[in-house]
């Protein structure tokens, strides 16, 4: 073999390895990506968790709307602490349907479609466990204070 082919094989070798070293962090990051310029939402689910069943930090909102997030058949934030007179919105940025109805049925969003959102007013102290009727391993909590 001459130097020459040597030299090349050692070259296409050595490019070979970098790309494997790549396509083994884009997979350990999730796989949003070598590029790093993967969809922003999957970046928002990687960075907060969305999906998992790990505890999440409860969230306290003293605003008079707060956006609850429907995605990875999760609701995010899964707690969240208001004040009385509190509208939550419900955006489900899920493929599949989903809805958030009070464990007692004296509320819910009804069925929503990717995209669609629904709101509910707290008015009444207290723990509000609600879940997803289609998903009801889907569960959260509204705590009016």
């Amino acid at each position: 073999m001459s130097k020459t082919t040597v030299s090349r094989f050692l070259t296409v070798g050595a490019a070979l390895a970098a790309l494997i070293g790549l396509a083994a962090v884009a997979s350990a990051c999730g796989g949003i990506g070598v590029s790093g310029m993967g969809d922003m939402e999957e970046m928002d689910r990687e960075m907060h968790g969305g999906g998992s069943q790990a505890p999440q930090t409860p969230v306290v909102y003293d605003i008079l709307q707060m956006p609850v997030a429907i995605r990875d058949f999760d609701f995010f934030p899964r707690e969240l602490t208001v004040e009385s007179g509190t509208t939550i919105t419900w955006v489900n940025r899920d493929a599949a349907p989903h809805d958030a109805t009070d464990e007692g049925g004296s509320w819910g969003t009804g069925m929503l479609k990717q995209g669609e959102s629904a709101t509910v007013t707290f008015d009444s102290p207290g723990a509000h466990r609600y879940l997803c009727t289609i998903h009801p391993s889907m569960k959260a909590t509204v705590t009016v204070v």
